[in-house]
């Protein structure tokens, strides 16, 4: 009897490896600088630049994006940005995408913790696909640290395709932002992109500069 559990048991251990072992992993690093400023009291405008770079550190893409954010009510405010991309390609001429993203962000402060959720339309998903419409659930919460110039952050943010209605994939981020001096912050992230609809994960580390005028 003892030898008969034995079979299915390493059948279940040795397909679950094999099924591991399907699932590629890709890496990536991003490079980027924040800068924003108020003209009015409840409008923002920001510009950030962003060098994406691939896993041997040769550059993938750059992005060129701009936004737009009104806060029309206490808690609630309303953005739109435009991106401009580069897609560097190994052998052909470098491809050319045009990006632009409408959101909708509630946040709330309780205690030291500041929690959100936005609702963003965007045609794109932050990767390679140009050809379809998204929604994007994010869900964050930043951490104040009492006399510390660090604040941590996480989030979660499924993003749902438009044309078949399906999950394609969903981001667990986690972030730093340290306080250099007034107004500039230096930014470390983490992000892992879990990938629904193929067997991808990707992994994405991030170091910013952050200037608000």
């Amino acid at each position: 009897m003892k030898h008969i559990l034995i079979v299915p048991v390493i059948f279940i251990l040795t397909a679950g490896v094999s099924f591991a072992q399907e699932i590629e992993n890709e890496f990536q690093t991003r490079a980027n600088l924040d800068l924003s400023f108020k003209p009015l009291k409840k409008l923002k405008l920001s510009f950030e630049p962003e060098l994406r770079l691939d896993e041997d550190f040769s550059p993938d893409k750059y992005m060129l994006e701009g936004e737009v954010e009104y806060k029309a009510f206490k808690n609630i405010s309303f953005a739109a940005s435009y991106g401009f991309v580069g897609n560097i390609r190994n052998n052909k001429d470098t491809e050319y995408l045009n990006r632009y993203a409408f959101s909708a962000e509630y946040e709330k402060d309780f205690n030291r913790f500041e929690a959100s959720f936005r609702l963003k339309y965007s045609n794109y998903a932050d990767d390679d696909i140009s050809d379809k419409n998204f929604l994007r659930f994010k869900l964050g919460l930043e951490y104040d640290i009492p006399d510390c110039k660090i604040t941590p952050s996480l989030a979660v943010q499924p993003f749902q395709n438009l044309v078949d209605g399906g999950l394609y994939k969903t981001r667990y981020d986690f972030g730093i932002d340290y306080k250099l001096f007034k107004n500039n912050y230096l930014e470390v992230g983490y992000k892992f992109d879990y990938y629904n609809t193929e067997y991808l994960n990707k992994h994405i580390v991030s170091l910013g500069y952050k200037v608000k005028f």
